[in-house]
């Protein structure tokens, strides 16, 4: 079966990253640590104080020169996803099918292009961003593919089934198992994958936990239930 989906840059939902990312004045500042492009930099330290009308008018002028110059890194990314998905996109439905051994939750997914180093996504909608940058961190496309719809089988099979205990969690405690459950795309699917799935820095004990056990078995129903006998140490010292 051939598996559907659409790759789309769309400004007004580029501008909507940016902004959602900044309006938080905490959360805003963290992702600003995410920022690494110099002129993107000076765009969101002008516009991170600004309500979205005046925003928009330093915005909208910037990400509109990305698109229309022949080389920026937008049009640059745009070829180099196309390319990788064409190539491995099928082959990455048949690996999310293998890790979780279930069917891929959905036949279709859109993909918006970002500008902002932020890939949120939308469940119900089949909707995920994708950060327009192949440096060592962030990977090639089909890496943040892999990540983001596992997050989706995750939620469709687990978080969504009521005979399973991941339902009655605390919506912060599965947010933080979801994550973590990203340790099962490592260095064994290469070439699909360009690299491990790295995760976040407070939750390195905690996924080395989960890889030993992953390396152990290959079953993603056991990973779950082990991660859920764990949870409770590691989001007493995240809380702490």
């Amino acid at each position: 079966m051939k598996y559907g989906y659409s790759i789309i840059y769309d400004i007004q939902k580029d501008m909507w990253n940016w902004r959602d990312s900044l309006k938080n004045p905490f959360l805003g500042r963290s992702w600003i640590n995410n920022v690494k492009d110099k002129n993107d930099l000076k765009i969101v330290k002008q516009i991170l104080e600004l309500e979205k009308k005046s925003a928009e008018k330093i915005l909208k002028p910037y990400l509109l020169s990305q698109k229309e110059t022949q080389n920026s890194r937008l049009n640059n990314f745009l070829k180099i996803i196309k390319k990788d998905f064409q190539k491995k996109y099928q082959n990455a439905i048949q690996v999310l099918e293998t890790i979780t051994q279930q069917p891929i939750m959905s036949d279709n997914f859109t993909f918006y292009i970002t500008t902002f180093p932020r890939c949120p996504y939308f469940y119900e909608k089949r909707e995920i961003f994708i950060y327009d940058s192949t440096e060592d961190y962030w990977g090639m496309p089909i890496d943040t593919f892999l990540h983001e719809v596992l997050h989706f089988q995750f939620i469709y099979y687990w978080y969504k089934n009521p005979k399973s205990a991941v339902l009655k969690l605390k919506y912060e405690d599965f947010d933080y198992l979801k994550e973590a459950l990203t340790v099962v795309l490592d260095d064994e699917l290469k070439p699909i994958i360009s690299q491990s799935d790295q995760g976040y820095p407070s939750q390195i004990k905690y996924r080395k936990l989960l890889r030993q056990n992953w390396q152990k078995y290959h079953d993603f129903n056991k990973l779950v239930d082990f991660g859920l006998s764990k949870l409770n140490d590691f989001i007493k010292i995240k809380s702490t």
